[in-house]
């Protein structure tokens, strides 16, 4: 009796208690749904559907330095501050979705006075969103939510012109919502 919850003896009890042919028929009823629950339930236990954080992923990084980039290069966060699922390679700069489902983004960049500070963020090689910082010294970024197919890549590169990142000041995060 000890794999069905109280409540469930409990009314096990009461309508076996009865003695009615109805109550029987009941009984035998809920005893059936009671087994086909439980086999369900360890079904899926043993899959990994119910109690598994495998599906859960999340990452900040951050660059290790400041730096120039060049138009189009990809951004060096290269310093892991959060890294769960290890979804994110700090040896190419670039997240890898584990799962298809949708996930958020969030990517800020700090600039000097000498640059502008434009960059884009890249899903799958082409460009998903873009910002443009028309002044110098500035802290410039944006958040997205992007549905991604299981192996999709997503990273941040500079756009239109040069730009100088501050690594202290930048970052770059993602999460799955779902």
């Amino acid at each position: 009796m000890s794999a069905f919850p109280r409540h469930i003896v409990l009314c096990v009890f009461v309508l076996g208690s009865l003695g009615l042919v109805e109550g029987r028929g009941l009984l035998a009823n809920l005893m059936k749904q009671a087994d086909a629950l439980k086999h369900g339930l360890d079904l899926a236990s043993k899959v990994g559907d119910i109690g598994s954080h495998r599906n859960e992923v999340a990452f900040t990084v951050v660059p290790s330095r400041s730096t120039t980039y060049s138009s189009g290069t990809t951004i060096a966060f290269n310093t892991v501050k959060t890294n769960h699922g290890n979804a994110f390679n700090r040896g190419n700069y670039r997240f890898t979705a584990p799962s298809t489902g949708l996930y958020v983004f969030s990517w800020s960049i700090a600039t000097h006075s000498s640059y502008l500070g434009n960059s884009r963020l890249i899903v799958n090689g082409s460009t998903f969103h873009e910002v443009h910082c028309q002044k110098t010294y500035q802290q410039c970024g944006s958040t997205v939510t992007v549905w991604l197919s299981k192996n999709s890549q997503v990273w941040v590169a500079s756009a239109y012109s040069s730009i100088y990142v501050y690594g202290t000041f930048s970052s770059f995060s993602g999460w799955k919502i779902h």
